[in-house]
């Protein structure tokens, strides 16, 4: 969603840069096509019940995105090698100033009458919560990433006990600038993206984003690590689910009397997080539940989606066909934006496939005759000179700061 990727069609139709990664634009591209059926499609046929969209995208679609930050957050800051000195201080600053102007963004876009739950204000923050962890290695990155998605959601059951419930609307410019901390602690942690276990995706991403993604094993590692995480994650939520944990938390939903551990790992009211009351709630992997089960199942699918991709296009013949879908990877700043604008105007009908399917040929078709005029989106020109710039007066000697 971010332009922090190198753009994957080069400027009047070039071929992409021999050192781009194009999988990581092709998984972007396909985080945003499956995000935009979870806002447009039915996910739940009922509270308890959810559709082939839900099973499929729910939780997933963003959770992609969010940990494909990190991979762009750790490639634009030297990749396998990181920055230092000068170079990671100019990087550090234009990385704050982007965030800055992202956020900005989705609280722009949060204030139309879109029916979607922007995540762009959180993105903004996922990336300020970035900078401290920028210099690590893979390895670090990767411990700290398992830890923090067990030990993040039970710091956040704990606090978000102590803090007021979630603001009934979307956090926007008008909440920040009336009731900042209601705004701030939705931004962290009662809100549908909470930063605070999210950064759990922006770890897991920087870490491998720190890895050789040209390296087929590692393709492959990333893959077959990740399939294991979330069907893992999945069976064991469920196991202790049925062992009674279910028992435990169906007396919190007065109105679902009688469900049961699937039904429960299919539950509509979780939204971003989970009950403070019942400590059982954290057992669910529930989509945008953000219990360690949701996150480390997502963050598993996440990395499965982003191997098989980079696996994908190493076949010269797959790598044309998912053309536009990379293109489409490499401008979702904009293509988002436009999407969310779309569906806050009076068009277009909930649950129609033929609507979702034109969105979907836009987010295809635009960037690739885009790209024949302009080598960044028009959104992500627009980060990228602000960001850029302020990062230079920042810091204006030493080599430049990150490329995109």
């Amino acid at each position: 969603m971010s332009g922090l990727a190198r753009e994957a069609v080069g400027t009047r139709g070039r071929r992409p840069r021999a050192d781009r990664i194009v999988g990581i634009d092709v998984a972007r591209g396909i985080a945003l096509i499956t995000m935009a059926s979870t806002h447009m499609l039915s996910t739940h046929s009922d509270p308890t019940e959810m559709t082939a969209v839900g099973w499929l995208f729910s939780g997933r679609a963003s959770s992609l995105f969010a940990l494909l930050a990190g991979v762009s957050l750790a490639i634009v800051t030297g990749g396998t090698a990181p920055r230092e000195g000068l170079a990671m201080r100019r990087a550090r600053v234009t990385i704050a100033v982007r965030a800055c102007v992202i956020a900005l963004i989705g609280l722009l876009l949060a204030m139309t009458d879109t029916p979607v739950a922007v995540i762009l204000a959180y993105y903004g923050v996922y990336f300020l919560l970035a900078i401290p962890f920028l210099r690590l290695s893979a390895r670090t990155l990767f411990v700290l990433a398992a830890v923090w998605a067990v030990v993040s959601p039970l710091v956040s059951h704990v606090v978000r006990g102590r803090l007021p419930d979630p603001p009934l609307g979307q956090v926007d410019v008008e909440m920040l600038l009336t009731d900042p901390f209601t705004a701030l602690h939705a931004l962290l942690f009662t809100g549908y993206y909470p930063a605070f276990t999210w950064l759990t995706y922006i770890l897991a991403g920087l870490a491998v984003g720190r890895c050789d993604l040209r390296s087929r094993a590692n393709a492959v590692r990333l893959a077959v690590v990740g399939a294991v995480l979330a069907v893992g994650a999945w069976t064991a939520s469920t196991l202790l689910l049925v062992a009674g944990g279910a028992d435990r938390i169906v007396p919190d939903l007065l109105e679902l009397r009688g469900i049961g551990a699937m039904d429960l790992q299919q539950i509509q009211y979780v939204a971003g997080t989970t009950p403070t009351g019942n400590a059982s709630w954290l057992l669910i992997a529930a989509p945008h539940s953000g219990t360690p089960f949701d996150l480390v199942g997502t963050t598993g699918s996440a990395l499965c989606v982003l191997g098989l991709c980079l696996l994908l296009v190493r076949s010269s013949a797959m790598h044309t066909i998912t053309a536009p879908v990379a293109a489409a990877g490499a401008m979702t700043l904009t293509l988002y934006t436009c999407h969310v604008v779309l569906l806050a105007l009076p068009i277009g009908e909930f649950d129609s496939v033929v609507y979702y399917l034109s969105h979907v040929a836009f987010f295809l078709i635009a960037p690739m005759l885009w790209f024949r005029i302009a080598p960044r989106g028009p959104i992500e020109s627009l980060v990228h000179e602000i960001s850029s710039g302020i990062g230079r007066a920042a810091v204006p000697t030493g080599p430049p700061g990150p490329r995109e």
